[in-house]
């Protein structure tokens, strides 16, 4: 298992894609910041300060987890069933199970590197520029902690999901297609359907989807912090044993 995972952390170091993502959302986040920083500037509005920056737009960062996860997905693994990678290792005489998680492994790890570009470029950036002021009244001196370690448990969650479309679609094109839209539309699906059953509303209540928008509140309840904690680690273990058992069955042409 080891070296399997050696391999992926290999390639995904030589995937083009993951370092042009890097590069892309970096750029992302120092553009984004100055817009705002002349906008404030040429109307006369006080700037904000990074700690103001990261509570006001830590929740934009679930976009780019969404984005991050459907890309890196499509070229960092179902781009190995166009060129005939993926036939070669499943036959290499390890088990599936065991190809599929290590893949999964390398790949949150290399979602989860990316979905940190942006709270920590951008924050730093606009503290350098305006400097980083006080957190809010009520918010914990392990706010910031708090805030990446939940950045980096539901970027996995979502990258466990992400892993299993490639394995049911298999082409790049049509994994980061229907990953962008079912990212993007699930909220409403499920909070539509939600309105009308009960079920739905608390399946969506304790899902992934809607409990990363909490990942940015100044200050939790221990009540909810257990939620926040097990929901995105449930998810990343049940999608991904979802994930090798789909693996196991599938034909690789």
């Amino acid at each position: 298992m080891y070296n399997l995972i050696r391999v992926e952390f290999f390639k995904l170091r030589k995937n083009r894609s993951f370092w042009t993502l890097l590069f892309a959302i970096s750029v992302l986040s120092l553009v984004y910041p100055m817009l705002y920083y002349f906008d404030h500037r040429s109307s006369g509005e006080p700037q904000f300060t990074g700690a103001q920056f990261l509570l006001t737009f830590i929740s934009s960062n679930a976009y780019v987890i969404k984005f991050g996860v459907a890309v890196l997905a499509g070229f960092f693994i179902s781009n190995e069933y166009s060129t005939g990678v993926m036939k070669t290792i499943a036959s290499s005489g390890n088990t599936r199970g065991r190809l599929f998680a290590a893949k999964l492994i390398v790949f949150a790890v290399g979602a989860m590197a990316i979905s940190l570009v942006f709270p920590i470029v951008s924050t730093v950036e606009v503290s350098l520029l305006s400097g980083f002021g006080q957190l809010p009244e009520g918010s914990s001196v392990l706010f910031l902690s708090r805030v990446l370690g939940l950045t980096l448990l539901y970027t996995a969650g979502y990258a466990a999901i992400g892993a299993l479309f490639t394995v049911i679609f298999t082409d790049s094109g049509k994994t980061i297609g229907f990953s962008m839209i079912f990212f993007l539309m699930i909220d409403m699906a499920l909070a539509a359907v939600g309105s009308k059953i009960s079920f739905f509303a608390t399946l969506y209540d304790y899902s992934i989807f809607k409990l990363v928008g909490d990942i940015g509140k100044p200050s939790i309840d221990s009540g909810d912090l257990p939620a926040l904690l097990l929901v995105p680690l449930l998810t990343f273990v049940v999608v991904g044993m979802l994930g090798i058992l789909v693996f196991r069955r599938k034909e690789i042409k």
